[in-house]
């Protein structure tokens, strides 16, 4: 075979191998997107269902779903039962059992937070107040803190909404500014930032599918609101049904409202870096200030006894 006939066939070779890896991730991109879309759908029907829930139960979540079972069902129409729903939607859990799965953990964090406590005080005292208080501290704490944890993941999970909104507008500006239709960009929007693992990805998700499974775009939107209860949220979902119901461009309304939203962020940003010359003061009067002192003086105190003593 000559070398020419033969780089030919290299060629054509290399080339079909080519095309056959593209085709092939192709598909399997296809493939992803339609399950992601399913498992989408399948979250927003039966609550929130993740991978582990229909996966065979082990003996510790058989024993706590029995309790879960067991336990009687937390009233929903008290003001207290609705400010804990809400931050746990807030939160990311948006199961239908979340407020059972939450009362059960916060009984036994206050059961095992109250032996702790018992324990603690009569190590301490064995007779006495000390047992007593130390019970009922630890079955305070116990009942406070599943609370807190989950208020705590509520607030970290807005600020990382409202700091990925911004970016996810733009690339939302993009696909309209494209030619695709806002349902499109949002689904796609959603596909790609909930690949890279962030909140707004998963919320721009519900919000596809709850589109796709009959609701408008405004009623989408106003339960992104609800759910997430981010203060940039709600102006964009009033942005874009007034847009929708006045047939204007939707792409210069979005990119206005990006715009607003980075110069927000920015001013969020510079109002932090202020509050750190107010924040670091303490720290350096009662911790740097005084070591500073220490080495600075010390050497001249210890000089000066030094010298009295070998005056005397």
């Amino acid at each position: 075979m000559s070398p020419l006939a033969a780089s030919i066939a290299t060629f054509v070779l290399v080339s079909l191998v080519g095309i056959a890896l593209v085709a092939m991730f192709t598909r399997q991109r296809a493939l992803d997107d339609r399950f992601s879309d399913m498992a989408i759908k399948m979250r927003v029907i039966y609550g929130s269902l993740t991978a582990a829930e229909i996966e065979e139960p082990s003996v510790a979540r058989a024993l706590f779903r029995w309790i879960v079972k067991r336990l009687p069902k937390p009233p929903a129409d008290t003001p207290e039962a609705k400010r804990v729903a809400r931050i746990l939607v807030q939160a990311g859990y948006l199961s239908s059992t979340a407020p059972s799965t939450f009362q059960v953990v916060r009984l036994l964090s206050g059961v095992a937070a109250t032996a702790l406590g018992l324990g603690f005080g009569l190590a301490i005292h064995r007779a006495g107040v000390w047992p007593v208080f130390a019970m009922i501290t630890g079955a305070a704490l116990g009942a406070w803190f599943p609370y807190y944890v989950v208020a705590r993941r509520a607030s970290t999970r807005q600020q990382e909404i409202a700091s990925n909104l911004s970016d996810a507008l733009d690339l939302m500006v993009v696909c309209v500014e494209a030619g695709l239709g806002i349902t499109e960009a949002i689904k796609i929007v959603a596909s790609e930032t909930e690949r890279q693992g962030q909140e707004i990805g998963r919320e721009l998700a519900m919000v596809s599918a709850e589109i796709a499974a009959g609701s408008t775009l405004g009623q989408a939107l106003r339960g992104l609101a609800d759910r997430t209860s981010v203060e940039d949220v709600k102006p964009l979902a009033a942005t874009m049904i007034q847009s929708e119901q006045l047939g204007a461009q939707m792409g210069p309304a979005l990119r206005s409202i990006s715009d607003g939203l980075r110069n927000a962020r920015r001013l969020r940003a510079e109002e932090a870096a202020q509050k750190t010359t107010v924040k670091i003061l303490f720290p350096l009067v009662f911790f740097v200030l005084p070591a500073m002192m220490s080495v600075i003086v010390g050497p001249a105190i210890l000089q000066i006894m030094r010298t009295m003593n070998g005056a005397h």
